[in-house]
């Protein structure tokens, strides 16, 4: 519970990385979802560290 709202942006990626719905885009546009979601994700974790 702790660490829940990281762990759910975690699971979210994986979701969409095994989802059809990045079939037929470009590796550049993959990469920045996966950068900006990534980055989201970290956030989660530090916040959940600091407080």
């Amino acid at each position: 519970m702790f660490w829940s709202q990281a762990r759910e942006q975690f699971e979210e990626i994986v979701s969409w990385l095994d989802s059809d719905s990045i079939c037929g885009l470009e590796y550049s546009q993959i990469e920045s979802k996966l950068l900006e979601n990534g980055y989201e994700l970290l956030r989660r974790l530090l916040k959940t560290k600091i407080f």
